[in-house]
This record gives C-alpha cells, sequence and structure tokens, in this order.
C-alpha cells in the first residue's frame, strides 16, 4: 500500500511539473521596441532599442549615435550576455565590430550594460569602469 501511495505522489508530481508554464526564451520575450535612459548618461533624451529577431537596432539619447547589428544571447551565464557584431553605423572604426553586454529582465525592465565595440571583454557587473548602463521598458 505505502509503495502504491508512493508511486501515485510521484507521478503526480511529474504531471504538474509537466504542466508549468514552459520558460519563453529571452529572445522572443526582448523582441520589440525599448525606450528608457542611460543611467550617468551626459546627454538628456531618451535612448531606445528595437530587436527584431536576430537583429537590433540602438539610437542613442544623442541623434547622431546609433548602431545596427546582428545579435546572440547566452542565457546560461549569470548575469546574462549578449554577443552583437555592429554591421551599421555612423563610426566606420565600429563596422564589424563585436559589442559584449549583460543583461537582466526584472517587473518588465530590461537592464543591459555593455562595452564599446571591439573591447573583448564582458563587463563584469552593471556598473564596471568603462561600460555603459541602460535601463529600458519596452513601448
Amino acid at each position: 500500500m505505502k509503495n502504491t501511495l508512493m508511486m501515485a505522489l510521484c507521478g503526480l508530481g511529474i504531471l504538474a511539473a509537466g504542466c508549468t508554464k514552459p520558460h519563453q526564451p529571452d529572445t522572443l520575450t526582448l523582441q520589440g521596441t525599448w525606450s528608457g535612459q542611460e543611467v550617468g548618461g551626459r546627454m538628456p533624451g531618451s535612448p531606445s532599442l528595437v530587436l527584431e529577431g536576430a537583429k537590433l537596432e540602438f539610437h542613442g539619447a544623442n541623434t547622431n549615435e546609433w548602431y545596427r547589428a546582428t545579435f546572440s544571447l547566452r542565457e546560461d551565464t549569470t548575469p546574462r550576455q549578449l554577443e552583437a557584431v555592429v554591421t551599421e553605423c555612423p563610426f566606420p572604426k565600429y563596422v564589424g565590430k563585436t559589442v559584449h553586454g549583460i543583461y537582466t529582465m526584472e517587473g518588465g525592465r530590461l537592464t543591459f550594460a555593455a562595452n564599446e565595440p571591439g573591447n573583448p571583454l564582458v563587463p563584469s557587473s552593471f556598473d564596471a569602469k568603462g561600460s555603459r548602463k541602460f535601463v529600458f521598458t519596452k513601448k
């Protein structure tokens, strides 16, 4: 009787685990248009970020700063990482360079920090020296 009860409870636990909402990949959650602020930024204005498929478009508070890139995510790291290859921008030295960044999503906010294109290092934290930090909300 105990074995039957234990098997039934285990089976019920397995079924319940299978019925939980599946994790939606960040690539899907991040899709769309985001607006926000650069933490510690010197320019007034609202940076924006648009993600469509594997393409990214960023516009800084300075209207002369914009980047188009292809990106990929690493959800298996803490914090999660984003890697983007710049395909277009007004600064020729950055075209073809890789941007390494970290991100987190909490309460409908996307917090993102990245190093300058071409810097091979991933920021060690959201307040890492030399990185820029942005906080976005989805439009």
